[in-house]
């Protein structure tokens, strides 16, 4: 419960910065979104969410990271985000020229394949994903999401180069398939449910964080099936609230004997 009233903070607080962004009172935004100066009040105070259509105006009105934050709340599965999401990392692979490997060699020569050496520059992001219902504290939203540093990858190990990244594992939800604490490697071209059954995908919601777990399909109910079966299966069929992030392909964890 502390979670989702933190949550209803956050979309208070980042309609308040939109308001004063655009140096408008109160009544001044509610005439640009189509609403009463009342409703808007509600919303400041995070008394009363805004529907998915407010959000929808809200985002057209603001500026990146808030404007796409907006529309992610609406349950917007749009090709704008994708396409924003995806700049941002083809941008990110272009600069890859300016990274070393340790023997001294340029990131970007590997990437061409020389030497019989292709491979795939993976961001990882600070992303992190859990198995259980508890929304987790650092629940990023994709408007808000950093890259923390580049994983090198076989080519043969990327189906769709363009479109892998790199996320973290919370907690012992995928035990003992997928070890606490691993980085998971998630080929976020691979959305089409029917496709997915039983792999194991991320799957995102707007409020509860990145979830990964096995996906299956029953009866027509799509749910999450942990590893770790003290864990109950999360039924995700509301697309609408539930979006496929990706499928996790392959994952690496250290040895936990090394650490101790």
């Amino acid at each position: 419960m502390a979670a989702l009233k933190a949550n209803a903070a956050d979309w208070a607080d980042r309609i308040r910065r939109l308001q004063a962004d655009l140096k408008l009172s109160q009544a001044g935004l509610a005439e640009r979104l189509g609403v009463s100066p009342p409703t808007v009040s509600r919303w400041i105070k995070g008394w009363h969410e805004p529907t998915a259509e407010s959000y929808i105006a809200l985002g057209n009105l603001a500026q990146p990271p808030d404007g796409i934050y907006f529309w992610e709340r609406a349950g917007l599965d749009s090709a704008l985000l994708d396409a924003s999401f995806h700049r941002a990392i083809s941008s990110l692979r272009v600069s890859l020229r300016e990274f070393k490997l340790v023997a001294g060699r340029k990131i970007s020569g590997v990437l061409a394949g020389k030497g019989n050496a292709a491979a795939v520059a993976i961001p990882e992001l600070n992303v992190t994903a859990y198995g259980d219902r508890v929304p987790p504290r650092e629940n990023v939203s994709m408007s808000e999401v950093r890259v923390l540093g580049i994983l090198l990858a076989p080519l043969a190990w990327c189906p769709d180069p363009e479109n892998m990244i790199a996320i973290h594992l919370h907690g012992d939800s995928m035990q003992p398939v997928i070890p606490p604490g691993s980085i998971l490697f998630v080929d976020t071209a691979s959305k089409n449910r029917e496709q997915l059954h039983q792999r194991i995908a991320v799957v995102s919601h707007r409020d509860l964080g990145f979830k990964v777990a096995r996906f299956q399909r029953i009866a027509g109910t799509e749910i999450l099936v942990s590893a770790n079966h003290k864990y109950p299966p999360i039924d995700v069929s509301n697309a609408s609230k539930w979006k496929i992030f990706g499928q996790v392909l392959w994952w690496v964890s250290r040895d936990a004997a090394a650490d101790a």
